[in-house]
């Protein structure tokens, strides 16, 4: 059992509830963010704020809770579950409505935040590197779906998630409808050839995500290496020394194949390893 904050308060998880009737149960009308603190420092956590206030203006959200006030949720709820170096999730939905389109959007929002303690991944496979498969499911096109509204509407990545499981793989590469390579399910992707670092770029419709713009940073203010970001295809990562993936969880995470394509001679580089430790040291964890 967890304790959650539910609605301006905090409730045991076995008895929280939300309305049958909630927005973001009958139509993914929501939005989320995840981020993590180490120790009691909730790490970059102004840029997922301001993320979550993006969000929220998108759909029309009125955002009534301030930067400030949900850091004092965040600190309560990790006293109160005992969390060393938490990882939390703030969903925000439209709150309780009707059924059908054709009710009004003003509707009280509902607000669940939810922490955990921070698992992480199996180091063997920092060590080892993992395998990509590039999915068939396409990203949503940025005209149809605004990439840069973290929504819980995401089925889309869902059936990507679904394509690496039946590939027995740990991630996918999505690509979009003009087949560049966009980003994973739930990651983003870079890679290098001598002293540069390429990744997509937002053009491509993918969600610019926080752990991706620190990492852009180091490579050039920490490890000297040149970041290009831009449309490509599949065929340059060929060309790569490096494969990596990006998100809050995955940190840096290693490729070293992407379906039947061998990167590096199968095993893991130096720049990724870098990498990682440059971000542990952001991040107080080195």
């Amino acid at each position: 059992m967890s304790i959650v904050y539910l609605n301006g308060g905090f409730v045991d998880s076995a008895t929280a509830s939300i309305s049958v009737f909630d927005q973001g149960l009958l139509y993914g009308d929501g939005i989320f963010e995840s981020f993590r603190a180490i120790g009691s420092r909730l790490y970059q956590f102004p840029q997922h704020f301001l993320r979550l206030q993006q969000s929220a203006c998108a759909l029309g959200y009125p955002m009534t809770l301030s930067q400030q006030d949900l850091e004092e949720v965040l600190a309560e709820l990790s006293r109160r579950n005992g969390l060393k170096n938490a990882y939390f999730r703030i969903t925000i939905t439209r709150g309780q409505g009707e059924i059908g389109f054709q009710r009004g959007l003003t509707d009280q929002l509902t607000c669940l935040v939810i922490g955990r303690e921070f698992q992480g991944f199996d180091p063997q496979l920092y060590e080892n590197g993992i395998q990509l498969h590039v999915a068939e499911t396409r990203r949503n096109a940025p005209e149809a779906i605004n990439p840069q509204i973290k929504s819980i509407s995401n089925l889309n990545s869902l059936l990507g998630k679904l394509e690496a499981k039946a590939a027995g793989v740990f991630e996918v590469i999505m690509l979009n409808n003009k087949h560049q390579i966009c980003e994973g399910a739930s990651s983003n992707i870079f890679w290098t050839k001598d002293q540069w670092v390429f990744t997509p770029d937002a053009s491509t419709g993918l969600l610019e995500g926080v752990t991706r713009a620190t990492i852009m940073r180091l490579c050039e203010q920490r490890l000297n290496l040149r970041v290009i970001s831009g449309e490509f295809k599949l065929q340059d990562l060929k060309f790569a020394d490096e494969v990596f993936i990006t998100s809050t969880s995955l940190e840096v995470m290693p490729v070293v194949k992407v379906d039947a394509f061998t990167i590096n001679r199968g095993t893991v580089g130096p720049i990724a390893r870098n990498l990682r430790q440059e971000l542990h040291k952001e991040m107080g964890l080195a």
